[in-house]
């Protein structure tokens, strides 16, 4: 798992779409517009151990779902770890809610959002101005 670790793409979220797509990070499989939000557009990308899906609102990146899950709990806690520090961006996080199924947390700053579904072993971090729409 460690190479895969070290391979996960790290992308910045609201990084203008054409820029997140020149430089895409891994095979595109499909694009189609969000279930939920209007003008939100999402891109499913193969990488190695899983899958990305990119979601694409007012031509920025808003948010990255990671279905890329681990061999064994203690993968998944130094993936995790890893992804937690890029998107806090020197930030703490805060677990809001635990729902028997997963987690969601809130960046100190209010600005950025993150869900780990402990059950499936997916991450997902965004901007709270998305998930507000979305939601």
């Amino acid at each position: 798992m460690d190479d895969l670790l070290e391979d996960l793409p790290l992308l910045d979220l609201l990084s203008a779409a054409d820029a997140v797509r020149m430089h895409a990070p891994g095979t595109l499989e499909f694009s189609h517009p969000h279930e939920k939000a209007a003008d939100a557009v999402v891109d499913g990308y193969a990488v190695d151990g899983g899958r990305l899906l990119l979601t694409f609102w007012h031509d920025r990146l808003h948010e990255v779902i990671y279905q890329t899950p681990a061999e064994s709990a203690e993968d998944a806690a130094r993936r995790n770890d890893r992804l937690f520090a890029h998107y806090g961006q020197g930030d703490g996080w805060t677990e809001i809610l635990d729902n028997g199924w997963g987690k969601t947390y809130r960046r100190a700053d209010e600005q950025r959002y993150a869900l780990w579904s402990y059950a499936m072993d997916v991450t997902t971090f965004g901007t709270m101005e998305f998930h507000q729409v979305q939601w």
